[in-house]
């Protein structure tokens, strides 16, 4: 309670700019970059060390980061921002969605905190659009598709069933514990 919200505080920002730098060179580069990523996955996750190795993710963070600072300078870096919701039905479902399947330990290490934002107006931004580039880039190491989905995220349009999730750069602040909403039936 209290505690202000750091962006990128597990320092995720350096696995994705490699990505981005692979765009400035060339789709040719970046999809080199996705299939060695993906190669490098397989062997960690052969080792058991797959944890911080999810290419896919890493490239789609890298591409969106690519058109945001090319097309859409005025949006937020996902990089460099926290990630919220308006609304306590999209936070129960999001927690579903995540932490479902996770042992019970792991769940309830999980706290969903209503924020004080010091933002009118954070970016309003449909994070299907961000998962169906994720899916391209996993799925088909689909470079084009993820740009095309990165354009359509940054300018505010919806997919199919939209999840609509609010960027902000500026200060915020945890001030209720809303934890017990997350197990309520």
């Amino acid at each position: 309670m209290g505690d202000a919200l750091v962006p990128d505080h597990q320092g995720c920002a350096a696995l994705a700019q490699p990505f981005t730098q692979a765009l400035e060179r060339g789709m040719d580069c970046f999809d080199s970059m996705a299939l060695t990523g993906k190669y490098l996955y397989a062997v960690l996750r052969r080792s058991g060390l797959r944890e911080w190795s999810d290419y896919a993710k890493w490239a789609a963070e890298g591409a969106f980061e690519y058109v945001r600072r090319r097309d859409f300078p005025h949006r937020p870096s996902r990089l460099g921002c926290n990630y919220f919701y308006s609304d306590l039905s999209s936070s129960k479902r999001l927690f579903e969605y995540d932490w479902g399947e996770a042992s019970p330990e792991e769940r309830a290490a999980v706290r969903l905190f209503e924020v004080e934002l010091e933002d009118e107006h954070p970016a309003r931004l449909d994070m299907s659009l961000y998962d169906a580039a994720y899916a391209a880039l996993s799925e088909r190491q689909d470079g084009q598709t993820a740009l095309e989905l990165a354009r359509r995220y940054f300018a505010g349009e919806g997919g199919g069933e939209s999840v609509w999730e609010l960027l902000s750069a500026r200060p915020a602040r945890a001030v209720k514990d809303i934890t017990g909403y997350l197990y309520e039936a």
